[in-house]
């Protein structure tokens, strides 16, 4: 994707067609912190890390100008700004300095804004969210297995794939050799999502019930080389990175 300078694209709306809104400057976004913590050892010259493998959610600080041309209009279009990120869940987030990379956000703090100058009805507006831990490439591909299929996975990190078994019945999926097991599907099959935060078998707006066993493991693609396995599926990686 190509987006002019100081773009950005919020739950699907450009920043400058739909919201006559610009960054003034590239987004501030902090690296997400590991969850681990240390744990004294009585006598001991260290602490023992206890690693959760997981992350805490990132920060993100934007600076957007948003353009008007009477007081009436500045005040619609400084709520259509913050209607666009007001949300109660995590919505896409995409700006012109990472072009192909989205986040997953939800704001933050409450919004606060500035005329530029005493006689101008253009606003300055600052903007906290929270974001998800992982960025994911845009835009998505897909891999169709029927039989054995080999991909790359060029990011220093595991993806959560959703996948798409084509399959009735019980259908097992292998990445890299380890099997993973869901059924019985209904016919045409169901999705699979792997996402840390999902993790659920469904068909259409249905959760297919009992198609896993509570213990299993979902199914991630590692960094490099990755051999899938299956019968009928279309799995979308979902690449993602820190």
């Amino acid at each position: 994707m190509i987006l002019k300078k100081g773009n950005f694209y919020i739950n699907g709306k450009n920043g400058i067609e739909d919201l006559h809104a610009i960054l003034e400057n590239y987004p501030t976004i902090n690296i997400p912190k590991r969850k681990k913590s240390l744990i004294s050892i009585e006598g001991g010259n260290e602490q023992i890390i206890l690693d959760e493998g997981a992350y805490d959610n990132r920060e993100i600080d934007l600076n957007i100008i948003v353009r008007a041309y009477d007081e009436e209009d500045r005040t619609l279009r400084l709520s259509a700004l913050y209607s666009a990120f007001d949300t109660d869940k995590y919505i896409s987030f995409m700006h012109y300095g990472e072009p192909n990379y989205e986040y997953l956000i939800s704001n933050a703090e409450v919004v606060t804004s500035s005329r530029l100058t005493r006689t101008s009805y253009y606003s300055e507006v600052k903007i906290k969210l929270t974001a998800k831990a992982f960025k994911q490439y845009r835009p998505d591909e897909s891999v169709t297995v029927k039989g054995t299929t080999k991909t790359f996975n060029r990011f220093n990190y595991a993806s959560r794939p959703l996948i798409h078994i084509l399959n009735s019945g019980v259908s097992t999926i292998a990445i890299n050799g380890k099997p993973y097991t869901f059924g019985p599907l209904p016919s045409g099959g169901a999705w699979v999502d792997c996402e840390e935060s999902q993790q659920d078998v469904y068909n259409g707006n249905t959760i297919v019930e009992n198609a896993f066993n509570v213990g299993q493991e979902f199914p991630s693609l590692p960094p490099g080389i990755v051999t899938i396995t299956a019968g009928n599926a279309v799995v979308y990686p979902r690449w993602r990175t820190i």
